[in-house]
């Protein structure tokens, strides 16, 4: 469980609006929560101002991104830099959740919105919706300085935030880990973004270097006493994990490459993604609305894309008739969602220097349910 703790302080200040009437917005979220404000809180610039009409002690914080749409509208909690130390999109997404709530007129449909995204608030122990506790206004303007606050991460499953203030008082919101809900965007958004950022990625890893392991004793396979394994974590099924491959080399073990381990080698690709620098990826993107177009790119650029941000975990097998067939998650390590990479090529395709995988790529998938499916695409490779 990961916890950060911050005093923080709640601040404002006021430029004046520069109001257009032709305002773009990053996605369609922003776009709905901006409709239902006043038209001169929607101004050209960065500001945080004061938003009495809808939150009496707090201000509302407007923010754009380099192509001059706003990309996030919320309550004013965090500073710039708070942000930074704690993690800018849940407090994005915080600021963001208070001022729809704040918005929302009907009561009933506030307390649906809250069950039907699992978030959970609670002031003082009481649940929202219960007792006293039923205006968010009213919750936001108790908050006064000073202010502890608290993220709490539950594995990928769960944030809980809380803010210690006045004469023991304290505000609890338990929210999911889920992409769509934080970062407010919906499947085809995130599709699409995931695409064009791949069309115009190129890796700054220079390192080209085979992975050696001095002083480790790693155990043999049991198929094949002269490959030696590296255990990693599981996904799933057994089956698809992160394991690496070595073969022994001096008073160590490096990482297989070779056309005598066909299957340990693409395995290994996807953790030393410079051992073929000509290698590329050819894949079908299936998106959003059975849209599927391809991209083709270095497969070095592909997998440094994922590598900081993804946990990799690959199942390949070697096929009698030649083929070599991969199944590949790509787990974010910040919310509970993966993309899957299904790879059909030849050792021929691997190994050359002009050598082209063809994959498809499924991207943006929940890990709600899945087993199943991974059963049905893997039940064949594996």
């Amino acid at each position: 469980m990961r916890i950060l703790f911050l005093t923080i302080s709640i601040y404002l200040f006021y430029i004046c609006p520069l109001y257009t009437q032709s305002q773009k917005f990053s996605m369609k979220k922003i776009e709905d929560l901006a409709s239902q404000l006043p038209p001169d809180y929607l101004v050209d610039n960065d500001t945080i101002m004061p938003c009495q009409d809808i939150c009496k002690n707090k201000s509302i914080v407007i923010l754009h991104n380099e192509k001059r749409q706003i990309s996030h509208l919320g309550i004013s909690l965090f500073s710039k830099e708070t942000k930074e130390i704690i993690n800018p999109s849940v407090c994005d997404f915080i600021e963001r959740l208070l001022l729809e709530l704040a918005l929302e007129e009907n009561y009933n449909s506030l307390l649906s919105m809250l069950d039907r995204n699992k978030i959970l608030i609670q002031r003082n122990g009481v649940t929202f919706g219960k007792e006293n506790v039923t205006s968010i206004s009213e919750i936001l303007n108790d908050i006064k300085e000073p202010v502890v606050f608290t993220l709490n991460k539950k594995d990928l499953d769960s944030y809980t935030a809380v803010w210690e203030y006045g004469n023991d008082n304290m505000l609890v919101i338990n929210f999911p880990s889920n992409r769509e809900l934080i970062l407010g965007i919906n499947k085809k958004e995130s599709d699409d973004l995931l695409h064009d950022q791949l069309k115009e990625n190129s890796c700054n890893d220079t390192n080209e270097k085979n992975i050696f392991m001095k002083s480790e004793v790693l155990p043999a396979s049991s198929y094949n006493s002269s490959i030696y394994i590296c255990t990693g974590d599981t996904f799933m099924l057994k089956a698809i994990n992160e394991d690496t491959y070595y073969k022994k080399s001096g008073n160590g073990y490096e990482l297989i490459f070779d056309k005598d381990y066909p299957k340990e080698s693409l395995s290994n690709l996807f953790h030393w993604h410079y051992a073929n620098k000509g290698l590329k990826i050819h894949a079908k993107h299936s998106m959003y609305g059975n849209f599927s177009p391809d991209f083709e790119m270095k497969f070095a650029d592909f997998i440094c894309f994922f590598k900081n941000d993804f946990k990799i975990f690959t199942a390949s097998r070697l096929q009698e008739s030649g083929e070599l067939n991969s199944t590949i998650i790509f787990q974010n390590k910040q919310f509970n969602y993966i993309h899957i990479l299904i790879i059909k090529t030849t050792k021929e395709s691997v190994f050359s220097e002009k050598g082209v995988i063809t994959a498809s790529f499924h991207s943006n998938i929940p890990q709600h349910n899945i087993k199943n499916l991974l059963r049905d695409w893997t039940k064949n490779d594996l």
